[in-house]
């Protein structure tokens, strides 16, 4: 079915044939809506067979954001400029996830400027977790990158990342040098250190937001985190199945316009409560789940060892 541009078409429960509307795809609610433009026919055709000779064709970058009125715009054009001249296919996803302020309308009016953009946006707040779920599910191609639409992240950066991602199940990028609030990181060196503690993992900066993923990563990890526990949900199940893991290190500066959430308290809160309920899902999380893209899902995990690289 031809797309109309920035017309809204309402989410729809269950997963969708190949001939639907894009826009259709599964987000879990019945309140959010999507713009923007459909795909080739070919989408998320990328696998991994466990070497090196498959080689990323395209590339699928999701940016969850709330009250990012003064951020949004520069953050799509930066990725639009800089994306184009080293993947030749992409798309941009961004994630309205019930902002208050004009984030929404800046991306209605964005979709319209760039043919490879689209937006969902949530008629509420439903958290940073359920955000980045609600654009994983509607990816569709071979690999998937995230980061968040604040602008502190140098995406030219990104190069390296779809580069590691022939090798590797997952790239990770960890901040040379924090451009954020005292408090804020006192608290991500605290968090590190628990959640290393608590469940093993071990991993630089498990928050950064600058992480690229191999498509079939998502056959078989779920996201369930509605809140900032999301990539501590996330590498807990990657590392239980044995998948790989680059860490590279990225360029981080400060927010120039509007304030970062994931420092408040009632945050935080959440974050540990989700932390212990992790702890108890692990012991029943097998390799054999259905992930995000479950059974339909192209490719199939890689069975390479554990490794965690810097």
């Amino acid at each position: 079915m031809p797309l109309k541009g920035n017309q809204p078409v309402p989410a729809q429960e269950g997963a969708t044939t190949p001939d639907a509307d894009m826009r259709s795809a599964t987000l879990g609610v019945s309140s959010s809506r999507i713009h923007g433009a459909s795909g080739p026919e070919n989408r998320g055709a990328g696998h991994s067979n466990g070497t090196s000779e498959r080689v990323v064709k395209s590339l699928s970058v999701v940016f969850p954001a709330f009250n990012e009125e003064a951020n949004i715009r520069a953050v799509v054009q930066d990725a639009y400029r800089n994306i184009r001249d080293f993947i030749p296919v992409f798309e941009i996803i961004v994630v309205n996830d019930g902002s208050k302020d004009r984030t929404g309308e800046i991306c209605d009016r964005l979709v319209e400027e760039f043919s490879e953009m689209r937006v969902v946006h949530h008629a509420r707040n439903r958290g940073y977790g359920a955000a980045l779920k609600s654009g994983i599910e509607l990816a569709r191609y071979d690999l998937i990158f995230f980061s968040d639409a604040d602008g502190q992240f140098d995406l030219k950066e990104l190069a390296a990342f779809i580069e590691q991602a022939d090798a590797y199940d997952i790239v990770a990028g960890y901040r040379a040098r924090r451009q954020d609030p005292p408090h804020r990181l006192l608290f991500a060196w605290g968090w590190n250190i628990l959640v290393r503690l608590v469940l093993g993992i071990s991993i630089r900066d498990i928050d950064c937001a600058f992480k690229a993923f191999n498509r079939y990563v998502f056959t078989n990890i779920r996201i369930q985190s509605v809140g900032a526990m999301v990539n501590t949900e996330i590498f807990a199940q990657a590392s239980r199945f044995g998948m790989t893991v680059k860490e590279v290190q990225v360029k981080h500066f400060p927010r120039r316009h509007g304030k970062p959430t994931g420092g408040k308290f009632a945050v935080i809160i959440k974050a540990f409560r989700e932390l212990i309920r992790m702890r108890r899902m692990l012991h029943t999380t097998t390799p054999d789940q259905p992930g995000l893209f479950g059974e339909g899902a192209s490719g199939t995990m890689a069975s390479r060892p554990a490794q965690l690289e810097g």
